[in-house]
């Protein structure tokens, strides 16, 4: 294999790799950082948002919190950075100085931080269709809403779903439907795989589809194969040009069931919809739902970690957002709960479901019972303070 190519594989691996041995090296490595910056974000009244742990959790966990303020009407005004050490970060002695903190940690030092107005959440979970011996029999565990919509989609319109080969599909599909469509969901909150990676490490060896609506590809996806070809995990996404009336028309909402179809009558066994954090709130996993999978602990490294999940006061804001923003919490050493904040004023969000295929038990967690007296409130003097500007 050439150098170049060997080096894509090699960073794709550090990245993504279920191998049990280089996920705990990862992780690992992750956990032994004794000092970093934790950043704390704000948004006017709103609860703000502090994270501290992993590096990479300011891009994927601080970013989702972020999200989901966002969507309670309040927009993200500025972050400010500081420093921390770990041993005190760890023994929640030194807390970033937020309404609601989120530290990114392995499970051992998940357990030493302080557990009162504290959860324990899954660092990253996927999503996993299981789909039985029986033809077609996957089509019976899908929501009878979605099946019937699925069905006369079918029986109405030219939907059907394209295998393809060759370079020149892949650059369609990269150039004219995932990158505008992650630029136009995203902005520059985007995450995605670099192009040179996403042609060596998921496209050769894996599975290119295109949804296409009488014949013209108006969205695609892009699958990671396992080494056995039972399994794959869909990883890139896209309608094309990112156009707005291509998610009005269906084309992304057809791009799993056809996936699935596909999938059933390929001999492969299991399809995994990709990863999420564990908030419930956030629209693709409630949509994902109905396709009855398995949430599972990410099978790389991030599966490994934890989220410590505090609430450092109590505050009508805190309490908005975290009525509004029920999670997944673990339960034992792998197990998932749903846990679903309220108080008199607040009800639990109960109309966002968080029963999975392997998901049944969740418990109602009263705001004024968990939230910390006054007197228990913890603060923080910090040594460093450097605010600036978000960037979109």
């Amino acid at each position: 294999m050439p150098l170049r190519r060997a080096r894509l594989h090699a960073a794709y691996a550090w990245q993504q790799s279920a191998d049990p041995r280089l996920a705990a090296v990862r992780s690992w490595m992750d956990s032994r950082v004794r000092t970093g910056t934790a950043v704390v974000s704000t948004a006017g009244p709103a609860a703000s948002l502090g994270y501290a742990g992993v590096r990479h959790g300011v891009e994927r966990i601080l970013q989702v919190l972020e999200q989901r303020r966002d969507l309670l009407g309040a927009r993200t005004a500025a972050r400010s950075q500081h420093h921390w050490d770990r041993a005190a970060l760890l023994a929640g002695q030194r807390l970033p100085p937020a309404d609601l903190i989120a530290v990114g940690c392995t499970p051992a030092q998940a357990e030493r931080l302080p557990r009162q107005a504290a959860l324990v959440l899954p660092y990253r979970l996927h999503l996993v269709v299981d789909l039985p011996a029986e033809a077609g029999g996957w089509r019976q565990r899908v929501s009878k809403k979605e099946r019937n919509w699925f069905r006369t989609q079918l029986r109405s319109r030219g939907w059907a779903l394209e295998v393809a080969t060759a370079g020149s599909d892949f650059d369609f599909f990269y150039d004219r439907m995932h990158v505008p469509t992650m630029r136009l969901r995203h902005g520059e909150r985007t995450r995605s795989e670099a192009r040179d990676s996403a042609y060596e490490c998921l496209f050769r060896g894996g599975l290119l589809a295109f949804v296409t609506l009488d014949g013209t590809r108006v969205a695609g996806a892009l699958c990671r194969r396992d080494r056995h070809g039972t399994s794959i995990t869909l990883r890139l996404v896209g309608v094309r040009d990112g156009a707005p009336h291509y998610y009005d028309q269906g084309a992304l909402r057809m791009c799993y069931p056809l996936l699935l179809e596909w999938a059933d009558g390929a001999a492969v066994r299991h399809v995994d919809l990709g990863g999420t954090e564990a908030f419930l709130g956030i629209g693709i996993v409630q949509w994902k739902r109905k396709f009855r999978p398995r949430a599972i602990l990410a099978p790389n490294h991030l599966g490994r970690l934890r989220v410590w999940w505090h609430a450092r006061r109590d505050t009508a804001a805190v309490r908005d957002f975290l009525a509004a923003n029920p999670v997944l919490e673990l339960a034992g050493e792998r197990g998932l709960r749903a846990v679903y904040f309220h108080d008199d004023q607040r009800p639990p969000r109960l109309d966002l479901a968080g029963g999975f295929a392997n998901v049944e038990e969740s418990r109602l967690v009263n705001l004024d019972e968990f939230l910390p007296a006054p007197s228990r409130q913890r603060e923080w003097s910090v040594p460093v303070d450097v605010p600036h500007p978000v960037r979109r």
